[in-house]
């Protein structure tokens, strides 16, 4: 087995609950699904599971603190749910890349709107704040010079109060060339803000 094959089934066994257990369940019959040779799937079904669980876990809380450093508001407003969210979508997501953390947080923003549309999750305005702090995230984006983006909520409001009022707002980021500031204005549409 080579090292590139060898870290795709740790990166696996460490990410991946289901696999996980199917795996020391029957770690030949996996091992042979992945090519692995009996001996090959036998060395790493040696590995204690529990370790390799524990291990496991602690990725995903580092992972929930890094997310939640980058979605605060959302991450506030949601409180627990913010973690059970999270929790949900790290047994099927798995941050690739040098900027996984903000990857990380934009893949888990959509997760929570799909999630938030979906089964109702309160407040109604929920999804406003997720995209907000999304587009701010990605605005960061070094080659990005605009984001433009239509909110239903007052964007300056979501999170401080849990009854708001639609109110549309507009935002926009902005810098003139890669290595310029990042700026940023919001505009209520219909108000004077």
């Amino acid at each position: 087995m080579g090292l590139a094959q060898t870290q795709q089934v740790l990166a696996q066994l460490y990410t991946n609950t289901e696999f996980r257990e199917r795996f020391f369940a029957n770690p030949q019959a996996v091992g042979g699904e992945l090519g692995l040779s009996c001996d090959e799937a036998q060395q790493l079904a040696e590995v204690s599971a529990k370790e390799v669980g524990i291990f496991a876990n602690s990725l995903k809380w580092k992972r929930l603190g890094e997310v939640r450093e980058l979605l605060p508001r959302t991450a506030r407003v949601l409180g627990k749910n913010f973690t059970t969210l999270f929790w949900q979508y790290a047994e099927k997501h798995l941050p690739k890349g040098i900027k996984k953390h903000r990857e990380d947080a934009i893949a888990f923003a959509n997760f929570i709107t799909k999630v938030s549309q979906s089964e109702g999750i309160e407040p109604v305005w929920l999804s406003d704040l997720v995209r907000y702090e999304k587009t701010w995230l990605s605005a960061y984006e070094p080659t990005t010079y605009l984001k433009v983006c239509w909110f239903r909520y007052p964007i300056s409001k979501l999170g401080n109060s849990q009854t708001i009022n639609p109110q549309p707002n507009i935002a926009i980021w902005w810098r003139f060339s890669a290595r310029s500031q990042l700026f940023h204005k919001i505009w209520g549409v219909g108000s004077r803000e």
